[in-house]
């Protein structure tokens, strides 16, 4: 009987990366129990705790509202009438955990932390697939350690959970192409399936949709290799998607396929108030006070369309300084995640330390950004760095579409942080004199 057993290599590489996972868990444990945030009333952390709970205890995707301040009841509440103003998938990991280890904010930060370490392993195989083994490892320590991974993991936004399914759908699509071009079929469809999980979560999974055709399109993939594999995935997505809208179109009356809240975040990005991020939309707020929550998301979403596409009309020259705002801020500094954390939580950081944390975060992404880009203008490794490029130019053109905020470039960083080991092990190689001029980055991973 043919006994298949891991070779030493792969045995020391599982406990290198077990160990990375560790410290990237520590980390994020450490940072997560001496902040604590808790979720700032009618904010989309709240929104998700609720619907989280409404789940836990069987009451479905529901959730209760109210705008009286000074209530106990101010905000979002459990129970109440069924929603879907937010994609359902991180309200549904939430209350998994919920029914398993109770109901405390500790729990929901303690599993954030969890798929926030996990995700360097997606960042080592997209890493390696893309640039190489050294790449790959060296990724996946810097995603460990990096201050912007890290600093947003406790505040119940579902970009950590959604970064890992993104890092995890991208490594799984690399390897679904063999090495003469063509697809493995089981593994597109698996690719489809996760890239619907995803989107359950954040619909700018789909982009990954488009993107990996082109991508194939332009690495010599033959056309109908490409266009059939590429209808394999949205089909599977299409298959995950399908019993949510389904249940939208007979719980909510609308035909909503992810989440009702299209024409409210497209109003945050053309209105006179916009800046380029978000800011709460008064004007929508104030249509028709007293009505339920369930009542506002229609108002707000076919209010929020036609006002936006209105300004949007009528003022061409503010667009386009509103474009050059929302790219601005989708690719900031993570040093929001600092407000988030010092303001809602029980533990006052001082001061000084703010200041240095603030220095950390906007330095290590910077030199993330600079280290990533010296990985692109080596000439040797533009064909395999042309899939994180489609992804950056098609995620920077929707968030234009509707607004910018430094944490949702968290998912983009799972392709940027191998880029940047590379230039490490290019940098430390050619240091030691083991790699030629033009070609050191091909030599070094």
């Amino acid at each position: 009987m043919l006994r298949l057993r891991p070779s030493p290599e792969s045995r020391r590489l599982a406990v290198f990366l077990c160990l990375v996972f560790v410290a990237a868990l520590a980390a994020r444990l450490v940072w997560s129990s001496w902040t604590a945030p808790v979720p700032r009333s009618l904010t989309d952390p709240d929104y998700y705790r609720a619907t989280a709970l409404s789940l836990a205890r069987g009451e479905g995707y529901s959730v209760a509202y109210s705008d009286t301040y000074g209530s106990g009841a101010y905000g979002f509440q459990p129970g109440g009438e069924p929603t879907a103003f937010w994609p359902p998938g991180y309200s549904f990991f939430l209350a998994v955990n919920y029914r398993l280890f109770g109901e405390g904010l500790t729990v929901a930060r303690t599993a954030n932390a969890v798929v926030g370490a996990l995700t360097i392993v997606p960042i080592y195989f997209i890493g390696r697939r893309l640039l190489g083994r050294s790449a790959g490892i060296v990724g996946a320590v810097i995603a460990a350690m990096l201050p912007s991974l890290i600093f947003w993991t406790p505040v119940l936004f579902s970009d950590t959970f959604f970064t890992f399914l993104f890092a995890s759908a991208v490594a799984l699509l690399l390897y679904g192409q063999r090495p003469d071009g063509g697809p493995r079929w089981l593994l597109v469809l698996a690719t489809g399936l996760l890239i619907g999980c995803a989107a359950l979560v954040r619909g700018e999974a789909l982009l990954l949709l488009p993107a990996v055709v082109i991508w194939w399109l332009l690495s010599g993939v033959r056309p109908r290799a490409a266009l059939t594999a590429g209808s394999l995935m949205l089909v599977a997505a299409v298959l995950v998607l399908a019993p949510w809208a389904v249940r939208n179109l007979r719980v909510m009356d609308s035909p909503t396929l992810l989440s009702g809240n299209f024409g409210y975040n497209l109003r945050i990005g053309h209105a006179d108030y916009s800046n380029g991020r978000y800011i709460f939309p008064y004007d929508l707020w104030q249509v028709d006070p007293g009505i339920t929550f369930r009542t506002r998301e229609s108002v707000f979403n076919d209010l929020g369309m036609r006002w936006a596409l209105d300004y949007a009309a009528h003022h061409p020259a503010r667009e386009l300084t509103l474009s050059l705002q929302k790219a601005m801020w989708l690719w900031r500094p993570d040093s929001d995640a600092l407000a988030w954390v010092a303001i809602y939580g029980p533990t006052r950081i001082p001061q000084g330390l703010s200041d240095l944390l603030r220095f950390l975060l906007d330095c290590s992404y910077l030199a993330l950004l600079a280290a990533a880009a010296a990985a692109f203008l080596q000439s040797s490794a533009r064909k395999a760095l042309l899939l994180p490029l489609i992804l950056c130019v098609f995620w920077t053109a929707t968030h234009i579409v509707f607004f910018g905020e430094p944490r949702y470039h968290l998912p983009l960083l799972t392709l940027l942080t191998p880029m940047a080991g590379a230039t490490v092990v290019w940098i430390v190689r050619a240091a030691r004199g083991k790699t030629p001029g033009e070609n050191a980055l091909r030599h070094a991973v």
